[in-house]
């Protein structure tokens, strides 16, 4: 026997199906999150039972509550990651960076902007780890973050400015960049320079090189790739060198076709 749910479809076990509408409910809601009066008005459901499946999901990690409302939680992206691990373009990253002469030796990541973070997608570790960087899922203030700077160098500086409204800069390290202004003028320089990076801002000792992954030359790109060096290490190597080989696998990624060239 099925039954019916809220949405119209059925199930045969309408538990899940209602905590899946759930899910998709606070994703809508973004950053400013769902109440579990607000949940159960919009789904047609009894506060209680709506109460129990909420209270199910944050103990599983797949929602957090903040001052009684509710968002999407750290095991959503783990499971994203995992997902993600499998998909045809990462596979072509860790394929890009072991052909790649000096980027094979590093560790090197590929990275989406999600707000004002970065969620990293893909670890590669070639024969010179470093243990101290992101893991596949990890999210970064992206302000803080080579991959961060890349993305947000794609997008307009009033959006920028906009995205960061309201919100305060956490300082990693000394060299931390505090404020919109010292990001906006990171960028603009950054964009003349041809890449970005975290110059010990995350780490004191770990620089990261970084350009982003662009499908359509003007439009925002949804990516971005860097190499992660120990600042020992990559004052031995020419940057021009590391950066130009992130370019040919951000080139590769945004067109499969010319992963061949590599």
């Amino acid at each position: 026997m099925t039954t019916e749910t809220t949405a119209g479809t059925q199930s045969s076990v309408p538990a899940i199906t209602r905590a899946m509408a759930i899910l998709d409910l606070i994703a809508e809601a973004g950053q400013a999150g769902v109440s579990v009066p607000e949940i159960a008005k919009s789904m047609d459901l009894a506060k209680s039972s709506t109460a129990n499946i909420v209270a199910a999901l944050e103990g599983e990690g797949m929602l957090r509550r903040s001052d009684g409302r509710f968002t999407l939680g750290r095991r959503i992206l783990s499971l994203a990651g995992d997902y993600l691990r499998s998909a045809d373009q990462l596979s072509e990253f860790y394929a890009l960076c072991r052909r790649s002469k000096l980027i094979s030796r590093e560790a090197a990541r590929l990275a989406l902007l999600d707000g004002t973070d970065v969620l990293y997608l893909a670890r590669y570790e070639g024969t010179n780890p470093i243990r101290l960087t992101a893991n596949i899922g990890d999210r970064y203030p992206a302000h803080v973050t080579a991959t961060g700077k890349a993305v947000l160098s794609t997008l307009p500086d009033a959006v920028v400015e906009d995205r960061y409204r309201g919100k305060s800069f956490v300082a990693f390290t000394p060299k931390s960049l505090t404020s919109v202004p010292e990001l906006l003028a990171e960028l603009q320089a950054s964009r003349r320079r041809g890449y970005f990076m975290d110059d010990e801002e995350t780490t004191v000792g770990v620089v990261c090189f970084s350009v982003p992954v662009v499908d359509i030359p003007g439009k925002p790109a949804q990516f971005a790739i860097s190499a992660t060096l120990l600042k020992a290490r990559a004052d031995e190597l020419k940057h021009e060198d590391i950066v130009g080989e992130l370019q040919q696998i951000a080139r590769a990624l945004a067109n499969p076709l010319s992963s061949h060239s590599l």
